[in-house]
């Protein structure tokens, strides 16, 4: 490794292997993802998706999967996504989510295309592990968006996904709703759920107010949105908020924050025992004086304490 080579790994804390070599022994803190999202096989497994980069944000051309018996082991990768099959150059390729709609398995991903405006794209595929193909776009052609998230609510599905901090200052979570054949959306439908200032727990007081990661789930017949933010002492944060009536047509309200520990963009799947854990990564940046990394991490969801605002 030549000179200038070894102070850029120096400097950055980045990781010189690309892409990460396959292996059958991985635990979560060797698995370099951010933003992960774990579904179960149906057969006593799990798989789990994430964004992965090599030197910054935007350089992956890939999805990759890895796979579990137990969330503590895992096997991978596995490419589910090849950006170099594509129709044309994308980048980024961040914040994935694999949803099952009529026994068929949907990819939601950002992408950034070359010439054009950040967004989320749907893929599907035949089987949970298999390769995803390219339906389109799914967030306004005309927003900087991210984090697209699906969620259905009387037969409709909508996508709510964060229009960018870098468009609006004060970053946006909207929602828009597909058309019935998933072949894109009805942009009439757009709306906007809330912005990042409407968390006042540590609010940065930058006009440029970051939206990530929005996720829904519902309990006790109440809806709930996550979705994190950074906090005023640079920490990563995840967030709670909750509808007034119970669905996606209503209005949010913020109940709090439930990580304020540098990690967020989490989302929440219950075990094959019926416990509800939440995922999320930790810490949310690499970090070289301390060779820390992004990695998943689990808990169980009841143990995370909400701090009101």
């Amino acid at each position: 490794m030549g000179l200038y080579k070894k102070l850029r790994k120096y400097i950055t804390g980045r990781r010189m292997v690309w892409p990460p070599e396959f292996r059958e022994d991985y635990t979560l803190e060797q698995i370099n993802f951010r933003d992960p999202y774990i579904v179960k096989d149906g057969k006593g497994g799990y798989v789990m998706v994430g964004t992965v980069y090599h030197y910054n944000y935007n350089d992956s051309n890939m999805c990759l999967m890895y796979k579990s018996n137990d969330l503590r082991v895992w096997s991978g990768p596995y490419k589910i996504v090849d950006g170099d099959k594509l129709d044309k150059k994308y980048y980024d390729f961040w914040a994935p989510e694999i949803h099952i709609i009529d026994g068929r398995y949907f990819l939601a991903i950002t992408l950034h295309p070359q010439g054009a405006k950040r967004g989320t794209y749907l893929f599907e595929s035949d089987t949970l592990d298999g390769e995803y193909s390219m339906i389109r776009r799914i967030t306004p052609e005309g927003k900087n968006s991210l984090d697209g998230t699906l969620v259905c609510e009387c037969d409709e599905i909508w996508c709510t996904y964060c229009h960018e901090y870098i468009d609006v200052g004060d970053g946006h979570i909207r929602s828009v709703k597909l058309l019935a054949d998933l072949s894109g959306i009805d942009e009439s439908t757009d709306r906007l759920l809330f912005k990042a200032s409407a968390n006042t727990y540590k609010c940065v007081k930058s006009r440029k107010k970051v939206t990530d990661g929005p996720f829904y789930f519902r309990k006790d017949n109440d809806l709930y949105l996550l979705w994190s933010t950074e906090l005023r002492d640079k920490n990563y944060a995840l967030l709670l908020a909750k509808s007034d009536d119970g669905t996606i047509y209503g209005n949010f309200s913020q109940e709090g924050v439930l990580f304020d520990k540098d990690g967020g963009h989490a989302m929440l799947f219950e075990d094959y025992d019926g416990t509800l854990k939440v995922v999320m990564h930790c810490p949310n940046a690499r970090t070289v004086f301390t060779h820390r990394f992004e990695h998943p991490v689990i808990f169980d969801y009841a143990s995370l304490n909400l701090i009101k605002n």
